[in-house]
């Protein structure tokens, strides 16, 4: 039996090629596509200039060299769930002449990329950090110890950029003193580590970053913000890309007068961009499906209904005041309990 043959995506990933070779193969391709807007620019000008700084020497004298490199600074992207965050910078690191091999350790690319799971501690993230390196750990270790292991193996490694994604789930929710105990480790892998650090996560993370001054004066915070009527172009163009990337025709029975389906659509996904991109992937996959040749307002319509059982008096796609409709049960978000008040200890006789 070959390898293909033994993994299970891999013949899963047959089955539906062979059921639906057109529809599945099409939509595996346009949610792989990624819809670049002018906010990419922004994003790459702020880590190049992250790397430039990195890479300058401390010595003049001497040629540069990972000994002979001046000491971090550090890059916050903070924003709603869904504008797309991380989407943005994986495509980056993918694309980047030198980043781009971060996912092996082991390669000369000098980046290593984790995101913090929930709930996380500086044990946890530390352990995260080790793993992703290609250096597990499975002993009990005090923290300070798993710290001092995360700044060996990244010297080994080479390693001077560090990015921690959804940073918020170690920092939320937390007593002081550990809001502080992570401060203290990212202050430190810059200044005494000489790590550039890119951490990105949800607008909780400000809260973080506004707690400790001396992190936040190292850092330069750059905002994903949510759809507004000055972005809602990128809205219009991607939806249009997509669908004639599907083989399309658009249909969207928008009011010649007053055209609001793009807002309609932007308020279903909570004015995010990246939700907007997935609505509409689902609705030309519900076109594709149906053999339609258009992707109409109805598409968006029957996916939402779908996604949420809202009946069409509360669909934004299709309600007359779609502006009052919650449109948050189409992308729950996972409520994460604060930590519960210490026990407290019986007095010793």
């Amino acid at each position: 039996m070959s390898n293909t043959d033994a993994d299970p995506v891999a013949r899963m990933h047959a089955l539906f090629s062979d059921a639906r070779r057109t529809e599945f193969g099409l939509m595996e391709s346009l949610r792989a596509k990624y819809k670049k807007t002018s906010r990419d620019i922004v994003l790459a000008d702020a880590i190049d200039a992250l790397l430039a700084t990195a890479v300058q020497r401390e010595d003049l004298n001497a040629p540069p060299s990972f000994d002979n490199r001046a000491r971090g600074s550090g890059l916050a992207i903070v924003g709603p769930t869904g504008v797309g965050k991380s989407r943005a910078l994986e495509r980056y690191f993918d694309k980047h002449p030198v980043l781009s091999d971060y996912r092996d350790p082991v390669s000369p690319s000098p980046l290593i990329s984790v995101s913090a799971p929930s709930p996380c501690t500086s044990m946890t993230l530390a352990r995260l950090i080790l793993r992703t390196s290609g250096y597990p750990i499975e002993r009990d270790l005090p923290a300070h110890r798993l710290w001092e292991m995360v700044w060996e193996r990244l010297a080994n490694l080479r390693k001077f950029i560090l990015h921690i994604d959804e940073l918020q789930h170690a920092v939320q929710y937390v007593p002081e003193k550990d809001r502080q105990e992570i401060a203290n480790i990212l202050k430190h892998a810059m200044y005494g580590r000489r790590i550039s650090l890119i951490v990105s996560g949800v607008d909780a993370l400000q809260a973080f970053l506004d707690f400790d001054p001396q992190l936040l004066r190292r850092l330069t915070v750059l905002p994903f913000g949510p759809i507004t009527p000055d972005t809602l172009g990128n809205v219009v163009r991607m939806v249009g890309d997509y669908a004639k990337a599907a083989g399309l025709e658009l249909d969207l029975n928008d009011d010649p007068i007053r055209p609001d389906f793009h807002l309609r659509l932007a308020h279903a996904a909570l004015n995010a961009f990246g939700y907007s991109i997935v609505v509409t992937q689902l609705a030309i996959e519900h076109a594709l499906n149906e053999k339609a040749t258009a992707l109409t307002r109805e598409h968006f319509a029957t996916v939402f209904a779908r996604k949420t059982g809202f009946a069409a008096d509360r669909n934004p796609f299709t309600a007359e005041q779609w502006q009052e409709i919650d449109c948050a049960a189409l992308f729950p978000k996972a409520e994460i309990p604060a930590p519960p008040a210490p026990a407290s200890r019986r007095k010793a006789k």
